[in-house]
């Protein structure tokens, strides 16, 4: 495997040591995110969440299986629970920066799918312009992950990975996907550096990072959109001498900063 991986004690944060993910049943559910997002303070819990995809039906699912089946699946990809710090910071920077949440939602399935992450060493080695395929893609994941799929698992998976990436700007079109760069807002650029961050990644390794790839930002490109974050005072942002400092402290609670010491 020559994707990232993350370690369990990373878990408590809202990422996701497991060997498979929510692309096994679903693309990253945007549409349903876009909802949840749109109707949802984000102070709810995941009680909320649960009670108003099953008993409110606010995604508008015609039976209540299927109601049970997209809360489920939206917990594997997102974790729907406040208590993890990037679900809480997917809501917090995806509420000042809508524009940016499909990039936002991508990066927080990345922290947690590991067939995503699969995917995207992919999409890395393919230029703008270029054509993906089906088969590329399938080729990839069996790599990846060989042996573990049927054909038919394989195929769906491809098509839900190559979906997610569509909506996130990665890539465009219907039955033919070329690659493309997505545009990064600043929320983007703010929750990906966050997401990064948590995981341990520091100063030049963070910017020069998957996760600064992730929102096709450099760090002449990802400086500028931090210090629009610290304006939101998502995060402290020291820039001089060739040296930068960025401490997302202001987006965890008390309890978790020593946790993220334990973590790294």
């Amino acid at each position: 495997m020559s994707f990232p991986t993350f370690p369990e004690p990373l878990e408590v944060f809202g990422f996701s040591a497991k060997k498979t993910g929510g692309h096994m049943s679903r693309s990253m559910m945007f549409d349903e995110l876009g909802i949840l997002e749109n109707r949802l303070p984000a102070s709810a819990v995941r009680a909320d969440y649960k009670t108003a995809i099953e008993d409110n039906n606010i995604l508008g699912k015609p039976t209540l299986s299927s109601r049970q089946k997209s809360y489920r699946h939206l917990i594997e990809l997102y974790g729907l629970d406040p208590g993890y710090a990037l679900f809480r910071g997917l809501r917090t920077i995806g509420i000042a920066d809508g524009p940016s949440l499909p990039l936002i939602a991508a990066t927080c399935v990345y922290c947690r799918d590991p067939q995503l992450r699969a995917s995207f060493e992919l999409l890395q080695s393919i230029s703008e312009g270029q054509e993906i395929t089906r088969p590329e893609m399938e080729r990839c994941l069996e790599d990846n992950f060989p042996g573990r799929y049927s054909p038919a698992m394989k195929k769906s998976l491809a098509q839900n990975v190559n979906t997610t990436w569509t909506v996130s700007g990665h890539l465009n079109g219907r039955a033919k996907k070329m690659r493309t760069l997505p545009r990064a807002g600043y929320g983007a650029v703010c929750f990906a550096m966050f997401a990064g961050w948590l995981s341990g990644l520091r100063g030049d390794l963070l910017m020069n990072s998957v996760f600064a790839k992730l929102v096709n930002s450099n760090s002449g490109t990802i400086v500028p959109k931090l210090r629009e974050g610290a304006t939101h005072r998502w995060l402290r942002l020291r820039s001089g001498g060739g040296v930068t400092e960025i401490d997302f402290s202001p987006l965890l609670t008390d309890k978790e900063l020593p946790l993220l010491y334990d973590a790294a």
